[in-house]
């Protein structure tokens, strides 16, 4: 086994040889990308490739294009894809030229965020719903359109949708350019650890056009350039030759710039790393395992600092140093040869010094022991794993797949050396796990969350699950309890009275119907962290039974529980809350958006349903009232339970039926029937025994649709005034709600 890329000098000079002669323009050339006999991906290399990329997309014939993109790919490059919109005409085009063109697929696009953030179980259930409600076939074209991250992501969604779907990269950083569409690695992160749910895929193109990189931030040029250091130190000869000479051109100061020469020179560099290996290991087992160098440490300090902190390539080079210092601690690479060795590595680190508060050494190591390529070695419980090299470009091969494993303990020092602290005295000792969590714990947390970058939250081990608009919501451990944290924000109190803030949660949890809460105040609280997953729309309609008749018999235990004296007797939440928006849309009704009708409309609709509503007299009891699918978590043995009770309270029973069931996409009605079946045979309502009043049964929860997208229209009606700075997309989903409520007002007769 040779793993020097010179090893494949034949296929090499043949991959050259078309990388350089087939031309396709004077900014462009093609080169091949071979993965072994699993695919070959034909590539682009090149400038100012729009024209060319979209030419390509319309040779594939897609019945619509999916394009998959970042926040920064859309706000920096929002219109490279403006060439499939149909409306859209070249400057100088008739109409009549225009007219002969073939037809056009039609675009969809949805907007990911940037970095790791977007490797989650949520986010990649949220492109499944979009592709499903979308109307996408097994004709559609998936487009990845941004960073590495993105790309792992928009992968491995294709890579599962309908079992396959084409795909196509258009990277828009560096990192993504040389280092991750050169792999059919896909990805996301999982329970604080790295890539470790995922898959093998190709895509069908690649289309590298450096023209991005101009608007490359420096920490994004640096991520880039760390993997080309991991090279360097791997394979050494023209790798650390071209990596120092990035470095040399530098004048010496803050500023940090790569020419076109450099950069074209970098990046085939990075390519020739990758494609020469990867011409033999497609799925990067054993050969290509040594481009894991330096991420067992990298990836736990990523995660430990907190998602988008460190740029991926600068924790590779930290990682990097971790490991060159276990090696001359075992007597494997000299301090000689060690000086070298990280000598390329400070290039990179010495631009960006690990920020403060670093996290503690316990934290990071905790991480790193649970890293995705632990057990290939099968280490023990106080050792770790990683590549190890005896000196730049002599990587040490091992029938472990090319990983080594050493004891965990000489990182521990290693972090300790770097200025890692230890757990202080504050932290929880082991003779303190599992002690009572105290009102002081709790209410330290929602301050620290209430106040603190994520950067300080990620350095005191807080992991970010915020997802919705109205609340902070952090994931700890204290005393040994998985707990999470939310800081109640001002919406909270827009549609919630005072003293009622967190009491349904409180409520919920001594019941066992949601997770057990520690303290609640009007801030914020503190409660268990459950196990499971949350659901999606598709999980509600896809007729799983035994998945609706869990949540039915868990609702109908909601709806029995007696009322907190808290709440107020009398008027339901609804509107309640609805009133309270309207006060609040009366403050600003110049904010009110073109296309949706005055308040006085508004309030005159409001009074028209509620005199409707009252005619039938709803039962009013005890609920959640927010029951979407995603506040439902599932279990690994199928059991149920609700999380995000804040506005539960006094309300109406059918309201939050119609809540878990209101979709934008297709319903399923046989699950809505089947779902009250079992609730009304729960509740001991004699309905569910016959079919005719189950009609009416139906019909009277179907009745509540409109009064769901009416909530929710005067939710984001008001959102301007408390987050300006998304008004247009609050004022788009305003009128949207707005429009379903038009439409299915009639269910209220």
């Amino acid at each position: 086994l040779d793993l020097k890329p010179d090893s494949y000098a034949i296929q090499l000079a043949h991959r050259e040889a078309q990388f350089s002669s087939v031309e396709q323009g004077p900014t462009m050339k093609s080169v091949s990308f071979q993965f072994a006999d699993r695919a070959t991906v034909p590539a682009w290399i090149g400038t100012k490739m729009q024209d060319h990329v979209v030419e390509h997309v319309l040779d594939l014939k897609p019945d619509k294009v999916l394009l998959v993109c970042d926040q920064a790919a859309d706000k920096l490059h929002g219109e490279y894809f403006s060439a499939l919109c149909p409306d859209y005409t070249k400057p100088g085009e008739s109409p009549a030229k225009k007219a002969k063109l073939r037809e056009k697929p039609v675009l969809e696009k949805i907007v990911m965020p940037g970095g790791d953030s977007c490797k989650s179980w949520h986010y990649l259930t949220s492109l499944m719903e979009w592709a499903f409600s979308i109307g996408a076939t097994k004709r559609s074209l998936v487009v990845g359109f941004g960073g590495g991250a993105l790309m792992n992501l928009t992968g491995l969604f294709a890579s599962i949708l309908y079992r396959g779907t084409k795909l196509v990269y258009v990277p828009t950083t560096f990192l993504a350019m040389h280092d991750v569409t050169t792999s059919l690695k896909t990805s996301i992160c999982f329970d604080g650890r790295k890539n470790n749910i995922g898959s093998f895929y190709a895509p069908l193109k690649i289309f590298i056009d450096t023209s991005f990189c101009s608007t490359l931030p420096k920490n994004e040029l640096f991520s880039g350039l760390g993997e080309l250091c991991k090279n360097a130190a791997l394979f050494g000869g023209k790798h650390a030759d071209g990596y120092c000479a990035a470095f040399a051109k530098q004048d010496g100061n803050d500023h940090f710039e790569i020419d076109d020469e450099t950069l074209s020179n970098l990046l085939t560099l990075g390519i020739d790393a990758k494609m020469t290996i990867l011409l033999k290991d497609a799925l990067e087992k054993v050969e290509g395992m040594v481009f894991e160098y330096g991420h067992t440490v990298s990836h736990a300090v990523e995660k430990a600092y907190g998602d988008g902190v460190i740029p991926h390539g600068v924790g590779v080079a930290y990682g990097m140093l971790s490991s060159s210092f276990a090696t001359e601690k075992m007597g494997i690479m000299s301090a000689e040869d060690r000086k070298v060795h990280d000598d390329l590595c400070l290039k990179l680190v010495e631009k960006w010094p690990l920020p403060e508060p670093k996290p503690t050494i316990e934290r990071v190591m905790e991480l790193a022991m649970k890293d995705s390529k632990r057990g290939i070695t099968g280490e023990a419980e106080n050792e770790i794993s990683d590549v190890f090299v005896r000196k730049v470009g002599d990587i040490i091969e091992t029938k472990t797949q090319n990983l080594s494993k050493f004891p965990a303990a000489l990182i521990s020092e290693w972090l300790g050396n770097m200025g890692f602290p230890a757990a202080s005295k504050s932290d929880a000792t082991d003779t303190e796990l599992h002690l009572p969590v105290t009102d002081s714990d709790c209410d330290a947390m929602i301050k620290a969350i209430g106040c603190s970058t994520d950067r300080q939250l990620g350095a005191l081990g807080y992991e970010s699950l915020t997802i919705g608009f109205a609340n902070v919501v952090y994931a700890v451990t204290r005393r040994g309890y998985p707990l999470v944290v939310k800081a109640f924000m001002q919406l909270s109190a827009m549609r919630l009275d005072p003293e009622t803030i967190g009491q349904a949660d409180m409520h919920a949890g001594r019941f066992g119907v949601g997770p057990k809460v520690y303290h609640a105040e009007s801030s914020g609280l503190v409660m268990d962290r459950l196990s499971g997953r949350t659901l999606s729309e598709a999980d509600i309609h896809k007729g799983d039974f035994r998945l609706l008749g869990a949540i039915a018999d868990m609702l109908a235990r909601v709806h029995q529980l007696p009322t907190p004296a808290d709440f107020m007797e009398g008027v339901p939440l609804l509107w309640r809350q609805i009133d309270k928006m309207m006060s609040i849309a009366a403050r600003s009704p110049e904010l009110v958006p073109k296309g949706m009708p005055s308040l006085s409309v508004i309030s005159r609709e409001i009074n028209a349903m509620r005199v409707a509503l009252e005619k039938h007299q709803p039962k009013i009891v005890f609920c959640h009232g927010s029951v979407n699918p995603q506040n439902v978590m599932l279990n690994s043995d199928g059991t149920v339970r609700f999380i995000d009770f804040e506005l539960g309270g006094p309300n109406y029973s059918g309201f939050d039926q119609m809540k878990l069931f209101r979709t934008a996409g297709v319903s399923s009605e046989r699950s809505l029937e089947y779902f009250l079946q079992v609730y009304a045979a729960a509740v001991g309502d004699p309905r569910s025994k016959d079919k005719e009043t189950m009609a009416t049964y139906v019909k009277g929860v179907r009745m509540f649709e409109p009064l769901t997208w009416l909530e929710a229209a005067m939710f984001f009606l008001v959102m301007p005034q408390f987050k300006p700075e998304g008004a247009e997309k609050w004022n788009e989903l305003a009128m949207h709600r707005w429009g379903k409520f038009e439409e299915t007002k009639s269910l209220l007769a």
